[in-house]
C-alpha cells in the first residue's frame, strides 16, 4: 500500500495544464462579448448547481457563435473549453473544440491550433484515456515548439511526462520533465517549474530513489513561495514529501509534514479534494507508526468527503485503509467486507492498481480463497504490464516521430543555408576550371587504373559466382539422391519387411510362392539402388508396362499386405506416354510416400488413388478413412517435406485436408 503514484491524484496534475490559461479580453463595448463573459462567470459560480452552471455555460458557446471578430472568437471558445471540462459537459467540450479548431486554421493561427489541441489533451487527460491525450499534447508540442513558444511547449511536455509516469514509463517521464524546466526555467514560470519539479519528485519516488525525490520535492516548495497565491500549490508539495518519507518509513517526519499541509485552514474550503487526500494520508501514516488514537474516526471522515464527492478511486482507497486497520485490530469480518466492496468498486471504474492491492489484501484475509485471489492478482497484473507495454511503445513512436520532425526542421534550414553557400561557390567554379584542364591528362590516368581495378573486382565476383553454383549444384543433388533414397528405396523395403514378417510368423513360411515373390523384389530393389548410384534411372521408366499398372500394382501389392481395401481410378484420356519421365518418377514416388503414410500412421481400411487431367494438369488424389490429424498441432515429417519438394521443382500444388478421427486427403495438382 506504500505506491507514491497512486496516492498522488491526477486532477493535481491538471492544475497546470489550465494555469494560465485567462486570455486576454477584448474591452470594446460589443455587447453580446460582455453577455459571453456574464454566461462565462456564471458557469463558474458555485453557488448554481451544475445544471444550471451548464445551461449558461451553453448559451455563452450560442451567442460566441455570432460574433465578428475572428481572433475574440478564438479566445473565448478557448475559455469555454476549459470551463466544460471543468463542469465536465463532454457535448459542449467537443462542440466548443470543433468550433474553435476550425476557426484556428480558417484563421492560419498556428498558436489557436496549438492551444486547442492543448485542451483536447487535457479533456482526455481527465477521462484517463492517455493514448488521446498524450498524441493531441505531442501534436500540440509540435506546433509550440514550431512558433518557439517554450512556455506552451514545456507545459504539453510536462503532460507528455505525467502520462508517462502514470504508466510506470518513469525514465521517460524523467526526460520530458527535464525537457519542460529547460524551456520554462529562462521563462521564469514559477507555478509550471513548481508541478515539474514535484513530478521529478514522484517519479525517483517511484525508481525508489528516495534522496533524489526529497531534493526536487523541496525544490517545488522554494517555488511555491515564489507564487503570490502559493497556498494550493504548497499543500500538494507538503503532501508529496509526507509520502516520500512514509516510503522510507520515517513516519514522524512524513507526519510533521502532513500536520503542516493541514495547518492551512482555508484548504477543506479551496480544494476539498486533497484536504480529503492529506486527511486519509496523516491517518494511516498514524497507524503504521502504531499511534491508535482517533484512526477509525478520521478514516471514515475522509471517507465521507470522498463518498460525498462521488471520488471512487478515493472511496477504494479510504476502505482499503479501513480495512487494514480493522484487521489489525482482530476484526477479520468487518476487514473482509471493506476489502471485497474495495475491490468491486475498483473493477467498476476500471481502477487496476487498487484492485491489485485490495487483491492482495483478500488473500491475507481469507485464507479458504487465497489461492484464488493469487491467481486474480497476477492474471491482472501481467495483463497490466502486457497493455501498458503496448502504450509505452506507441508512446515511444510518437516521440520518435517528434524527433524526425525536429531533425527534418534543422535540415530545412541547413539546406536554406547550403543554397545560399551555393551562390557563392558557383564563381569558385570558374576560377577552378583553367586548373581542372591542366589536371585533365591526369585524371585519365587515374580514370584507366579505376577501370583495371573494377574489371578486376568483377572478374573475382564471377569466379565467386561460378564457385557458389557449383557448390549448389552439389546440394541438389545430395538433396535428390536423399529423395531418392527415402521414396524409393526405403518405401519398397518398408513393404517387403512387412510382407516378410507375415509369411515368417511362427518360424514357418507359409507361402513359398510368395516368399519367392519377395525375394525376387528384394533383388529388384538391389537393382534400383545400383541405378541410383549411377544415373539414378529405376525399375519405373525401364518397364514396358503401362505407368498406370504399375502404380495400381504397387497399391495392391500394399493393400494385401497391410490388409486395407483400395480403389483405383485412372482417367483413359490420360496419356502417360507422353509425360515426361522427371513427373512420373515423381509421382510414383509421392504415392509411395502416400502409402507409407497411411500404413504406419492413418489405421485405415480404405484407401483411394485417382489420376485426372484437365487444363493441360494433372491431379492426383490419395484419400483415406484413418484417424486423421491436426494440421495445425503436427509437425511435418521428412516424408511430407520430400512430397512438397518433389512436387515445387515441378511447380505444381499440394493440399492436404484432414479431418480428425475421420479422414485424410492430399490433393497434387502438377501442370503438364
Amino acid at each position: 500500500m506504500n505506491i507514491i503514484f497512486k496516492k498522488f491524484p491526477l486532477s493535481i496534475f491538471f492544475i497546470l495544464l489550465l494555469t494560465a490559461c485567462n486570455l486576454k479580453q477584448d474591452e470594446s463595448g460589443n455587447s453580446n462579448e460582455i453577455r459571453v463573459n456574464l454566461l462565462l462567470e456564471d458557469s463558474k459560480n458555485n453557488s448554481f448547481d451544475v445544471n444550471k452552471r451548464r445551461t449558461k455555460l451553453l448559451g455563452a458557446y450560442n451567442i460566441n457563435n455570432s460574433l465578428s471578430n475572428g481572433t475574440l472568437k478564438k479566445e473565448l471558445f478557448l475559455k469555454i473549453m476549459d470551463q466544460a471540462i471543468n463542469l465536465k459537459d463532454s457535448t459542449l467540450f467537443k462542440s466548443a473544440y470543433n468550433s474553435g479548431l476550425s476557426l484556428s486554421k480558417k484563421l492560419n493561427d498556428t498558436l489557436g491550433i496549438g492551444e486547442s489541441l492543448s485542451r483536447f489533451g487535457n479533456y482526455y487527460f481527465l477521462k484517463e484515456e492517455f493514448d488521446s491525450a498524450y498524441i493531441a499534447y505531442n501534436q500540440a508540442y509540435k506546433l509550440f515548439n514550431k512558433i518557439k513558444n517554450n512556455y506552451n511547449a514545456g507545459k504539453m511536455l510536462y503532460g507528455m511526462g505525467a502520462i508517462k509516469n502514470n504508466l510506470r514509463d518513469y525514465t521517460g517521464s524523467e526526460v520530458l520533465a527535464f525537457k519542460a524546466i529547460e524551456l520554462l526555467k529562462p521563462l521564469k514560470k514559477n507555478t509550471s517549474l513548481l508541478f515539474c519539479h514535484n513530478l521529478l519528485g514522484i517519479n525517483f519516488s517511484n525508481l525508489k530513489e528516495y534522496d533524489k525525490a526529497i531534493i526536487y520535492h523541496k525544490k517545488a516548495l522554494e517555488y511555491a513561495s515564489k507564487i503570490k497565491n502559493e497556498n494550493l500549490y504548497r499543500e500538494i508539495s507538503l503532501n508529496s514529501l509526507g509520502l516520500v518519507y512514509r516510503a522510507t518509513g520515517n513516519y514522524k517526519l512524513s507526519i510533521d509534514y502532513f500536520e503542516k499541509a493541514l495547518r492551512n485552514t482555508s484548504l477543506r474550503k479551496n480544494d476539498t479534494h486533497l484536504y480529503s487526500i492529506v486527511i486519509d494520508n496523516l491517518t494511516y501514516t498514524r497507524f503504521l507508526n502504531g499511534d491508535t488514537l482517533q484512526l477509525e474516526e478520521n478514516f471514515n471522515k475522509s471517507l465521507r468527503i470522498r463518498d460525498s464527492m462521488h471520488n471512487v478511486s478515493g472511496v477504494v482507497i479510504s476502505k482499503l485503509h479501513l480495512a487494514e486497520f480493522y484487521a489489525s485490530r482482530g476484526d477479520s469480518a468487518k476487514a473482509l467486507i471493506y476489502t471485497k466492496n474495495a475491490s468491486n468498486l475498483a473493477k467498476s471504474v476500471d481502477n487496476h492498481r487498487d484492485r491489485l492491492d485490495a487483491l492482495k489484501l483478500l488473500a491475507k484475509l481469507d485464507k479458504k480463497n487465497a489461492p484464488a485471489y493469487l491467481e486474480e492478482h497476477i492474471a491482472l497484473n501481467d495483463s497490466l504490464q502486457a497493455q501498458e507495454r503496448a502504450i509505452r511503445n506507441k508512446f515511444t513512436r510518437i516521440q520518435y516521430e517528434t524527433d524526425e520532425y525536429i531533425e527534418e526542421t534543422k535540415r530545412l534550414s541547413q539546406q536554406n543555408l547550403f543554397i545560399s553557400i551555393i551562390g557563392g561557390a558557383l564563381v569558385l567554379v570558374f576560377a577552378l576550371l583553367y586548373f581542372i584542364k591542366r589536371q585533365k591528362a591526369r585524371n585519365k590516368e587515374l580514370l584507366l587504373e579505376s577501370e583495371q581495378q573494377k574489371i578486376n573486382q568483377e572478374v573475382y565476383a564471377l569466379m565467386l559466382k561460378q564457385q557458389s553454383k557449383l557448390e549448389e549444384g552439389r546440394l541438389q543433388e545430395r538433396h535428390r539422391i536423399s529423395e531418392e533414397l527415402h521414396d524409393g528405396v526405403l518405401g519398397k523395403l518398408f513393404g517387403t519387411r512387412v510382407g516378410l514378417g507375415y509369411l515368417t510368423m511362427g518360424n514357418t513360411i507359409s507361402d513359398p510362392e510368395e516368399f519367392k515373390s519377395y525375394l525376387h523384389e528384394i533383388q529388384q530393389i538391389e537393382k534400383e539402388i545400383r541405378a541410383i548410384s549411377h544415373e539414378l534411372k529405376h525399375d519405373i521408366l525401364i518397364s514396358k508396362a503401362d505407368f498406370a499398372s504399375i502404380i495400381e500394382q504397387y497399391v495392391s501389392n500394399q493393400s494385401s499386405l497391410n490388409n486395407f481395401n483400395y480403389t483405383f481410378n485412372n482417367n483413359a484420356d490420360l496419356p502417360w506416354s507422353a509425360i515426361e519421365d522427371e513427373v512420373k518418377v515423381s509421382v510414383y514416388r509421392i504415392v509411395q510416400e502416400g502409402i507409407q503414410n497411411i500404413v504406419k500412421h492413418a489405421k485405415a481400411t480404405t484407401v483411394a488413388i485417382s489420376f485426372n487431367l484437365t487444363s493441360e494438369s494433372l491431379h492426383l488424389t490419395i484419400s483415406d478413412n484413418g484417424i486423421g490429424f491436426d494440421l495445425k498441432k503436427n509437425r511435418k515429417g521428412i516424408g511430407l517435406k520430400n512430397m512438397e519438394s518433389r512436387i515445387s521443382k515441378l511447380n505444381g500444388k499440394i493440399t492436404i485436408n484432414s479431418i480428425k478421427d475421420e479422414s485424410t486427403s492430399i490433393i497434387i495438382t502438377i501442370p503438364v
